[in-house]
């Protein structure tokens, strides 16, 4: 539970200065969906509303999108692609499990969507 708390502790850090978090209601992300940090805001939101049903089924997504946040302010996009890829495996091996299953989809699309960006696309 420390580590969990922790590591919670450090994305929100992390995101300090980041555009403003999820909408209240619903599925919303920020405008900007195309962002490690979106998304990260987008895990975090899920996690507090209960999406993710327990810390350790979010500590592991939100420990790589840290990590492929770093690889980003690091200039190695191809590296954070890598990183943001096991995410995606991640979330849907979770589907359903503890994740709900429509913000599984919504977290993986997102997720694409940062993917498509750093690539380039």
């Amino acid at each position: 539970m420390k580590k969990v708390t922790f590591l919670l502790a450090l994305v929100i850090l992390s995101l300090v200065g980041a555009r403003p978090a999820l909408a209240e209601a619903g599925m919303q992300c920020t405008q900007e969906m195309s962002t490690v940090g979106s998304l990260q805001m987008c895990v975090q939101h899920a996690y507090e509303q209960g999406l993710i049903d327990n810390g350790g089924a979010a500590q592991s997504p939100i420990a790589k999108l840290a990590a492929a946040q770093m690889a980003v302010e690091r200039g190695e996009p191809a590296v954070a692609i890598n990183i943001l890829q096991a995410f995606v495996q991640e979330v849907e091996a979770q589907t359903g499990k503890h994740i709900q299953a429509d913000h599984a989809m919504h977290m993986a699309d997102h997720a694409e969507m940062v993917i498509a960006a750093l690539a380039g696309q």
